[in-house]
């Protein structure tokens, strides 16, 4: 780690520049290196390792990234302590597992961009402790206790009183003095599993994806905060709505099935419903902006670079046939298929030629099949060559 890299580290237009997609600071950084052209190599370089800590690769070596790690956190650290908040993260970044870095690092800034919020607090006041990468999904109990599930599709129920049961096997007890701080449940690439929350609403949380909840739903309303994608059955309460937390948006529910689908490296947010109805604001909106009401077979799709929401008539069954194993598609671009199998199979897949990529095509995968015959089916629909270049990368070609 180079000064250089570290004045940049430092700088807080440039994290934000990095995370968040921002037309008039991309334009600052374009002029910055116009009239510095002799940083230019090594700042493509430090963003582009920045960018790798949200992503399941081997690019980066483990101390690379607690070393990029620690020095965000340094930077946070002397920038909350100006605003007289204390937040436990040293550990976070030491002990974060390399699968699931990208959580951490959606993490710290939801809570640095959603204000001084109780819900927040308690998720980023918490030590997080993963278990290396290669595990099965990681849950991370009220009082720390880290627990690899080890299976690649588990379930975790939730009793009222906050007793978990996991696989339908062991128990972890609650305690009724224990705070009622968060859980979460972490779910690496190549891992799904089934959630069922105290309330008995269920959760699908699909490959590379974290979502931070409380053991039992004490206050006025249920909240939980999602990272990547979910399907969401929620229980009935009409005293207590149920929120779903984004990094750009809350989705606002009392009893309904709806998709989300809000990965960190997406340039878009899809919220799909199936039953009931739910109303979506992006976290940013004014005081006196309406929230946008989805009805059934209707999608949301809201561009985090533009800010734009636009509303389609969607087949849902298009989005969350993943939660049994399924993934079907008409006329979809080639590369957005390719990202959820990545994201499935926890492998990296290549394109020879970006125009591959822009292929249209149907089709429906079962991925409870063989790695290998799903990449097979995937070359007859698309009409092209997918190579092994090794155990987790293949490469698209004519």
């Amino acid at each position: 780690m180079t000064n250089l890299d570290q004045k940049f580290i430092e700088n807080p237009l440039f994290l934000k520049w990095i995370f968040h997609e921002d037309p008039s600071l991309a334009q600052y950084w374009e002029d910055y290196l116009r009239e510095h052209p002799e940083e230019k190599s090594q700042i493509q370089e430090l963003k582009q390792r920045l960018l790798e800590l949200q992503f399941s690769n081997d690019t980066l070596s483990y101390a690379e990234k607690a070393e990029l790690g620690n020095l965000i956190v340094n930077r946070l650290d002397r920038d909350l302590k100006r605003t007289k908040r204390v937040l436990v993260l040293r550990s976070f970044m030491k002990y974060a597992a390399v699968a699931i870095v990208f959580a951490a690092i959606g993490g710290l800034i939801v809570y640095l961009n959603t204000g001084n919020n109780t819900y927040y607090q308690q998720f980023a006041e918490q030590i997080i402790q993963v278990p290396a990468s290669g595990s099965g999904p990681v849950l991370i109990t009220s009082n720390g206790q880290n627990v690899d599930l080890k299976k690649s599709n588990s379930n975790i129920d939730y009793s009222q009183n906050g007793t978990i049961v996991l696989n339908n096997d062991s128990v972890i007890p609650s305690f009724k003095d224990e705070p009622n701080v968060m859980n979460q449940l972490i779910i690496p690439y190549g891992n799904q599993s089934r959630l069922v929350l105290s309330d008995n609403t269920v959760v699908w949380l699909n490959a590379g994806s974290r979502l931070v909840y409380p053991s039992r739903f004490e206050d006025k309303t249920r909240e939980v905060l999602l990272f990547g994608e979910a399907f969401f059955e929620v229980s009935k309460d009409e005293k207590k709505p149920f929120i779903v937390k984004t990094s750009d948006l809350q989705i606002k529910v009392l009893g309904t099935q709806f998709n989300i689908s809000a990965y960190t490296e997406d340039k878009v947010i899809q919220t799909v419903l199936k039953e009931g109805s739910v109303s979506i604001r992006n976290n940013n909106s004014g005081l006196f902006e309406r929230d946008l009401v989805l009805k059934p077979n209707q999608m949301a799709s809201f561009n985090r670079i533009s800010k734009d929401t636009k509303v389609y008539e969607v087949d849902v069954n298009y989005y969350t046939l993943w939660t049994k194993g399924l993934l079907s598609f008409d006329e979809i671009d080639f590369t957005r298929i390719v990202k959820k199998v990545e994201r499935f199979y926890n492998i990296s897949i290549g394109f020879s030629e970006p125009n591959l990529g822009t292929t249209r095509i149907s089709g429906k995968l079962d991925l409870k099949q063989k790695r290998e015959e799903v990449l097979e089916y995937l070359e007859k629909v698309s009409l092209t060559t997918i190579e092994k270049v090794n155990d987790h990368q293949y490469m698209v070609k004519k």
